[in-house]
């Protein structure tokens, strides 16, 4: 391939590692890399995360893999990025904002197998809810609403300083853009958002507590 070919790059976010892939318009990966990212673990059932850090090496991969697949940056012509359902808090700078016991503001994000709200979940559970049936009938404590709810109750100084409540992969897409632009499967899947009615369902989490989410721009369409 030419150097100056089309290519396009995905970012992938896991538990342990950001991964980056150039791909040619055919299919052929040229280049990839990985890096560890950082994780805590204060206590049981507590997994936290940094954005900055996941960014920082997002970066490093991105470079590595495009250096390794011999391309030019300018060749690039589409990035995208998944994640796991990780709650990410930014405040109303837009810079990482604690969601740790510890009050370390580097700890902004809880991760996808955290499982810190599960008298949260159970609770949401047992409303019956109608926007349970979208999600399998229960809520996982993996997913959005209960971490938040989680948030509030227990770190208020966080919940009332937060600008933003990303999802991780919305949270790389605002990052790179500058927009927040929301996925719709992820909106769907880890938020409860009614995707076929383009619409939240605003009496659910009055319901359960969370009336004020939608207050400025923590959280769109």
């Amino acid at each position: 391939m030419n150097t100056s070919d089309p290519v396009v790059i995905g970012v992938d976010v896991g538990t342990g590692s950001v991964r980056a892939g150039v791909f040619t318009l055919d299919g052929t990966m040229p280049g990839s890399a990985s890096s560890p990212i950082l994780e805590f673990h204060p206590r049981a059932d507590f997994y936290e995360q940094s954005s900055e850090n996941i960014w920082s090496e997002t970066g490093r991969v991105v470079r590595e893999a495009v250096a390794e697949a011999g391309v030019s940056p300018r060749s690039v012509t589409g990035l995208s990025f998944d994640a796991t359902c990780s709650l990410v808090v930014l405040d109303r700078d837009h810079r990482p904002l604690t969601v740790s016991e510890t009050g370390e503001g580097e700890r902004n994000i809880i991760v996808w197998r955290d499982h810190r709200a599960i008298d949260q979940v159970n609770r949401i559970n047992a409303g019956g809810h109608d926007v349970l049936q979208y999600v399998g009938g229960v809520m996982s404590p993996e997913q959005e609403p209960p971490k938040l709810l989680w948030l509030k109750e227990q770190l208020p100084e966080t919940w009332q300083q937060a600008g933003k409540f990303l999802d991780l992969a919305d949270f790389m897409v605002f990052q790179a853009t500058g927009r927040d632009l929301r996925s719709l499967c992820t909106n769907v899947c880890k938020w409860t958002y009614l995707g076929h009615e383009s619409r939240w369902d605003r009496p659910f989490f009055q319901t359960i507590g969370l009336d004020d989410l939608f207050e400025g721009e923590k959280v769109t369409d």
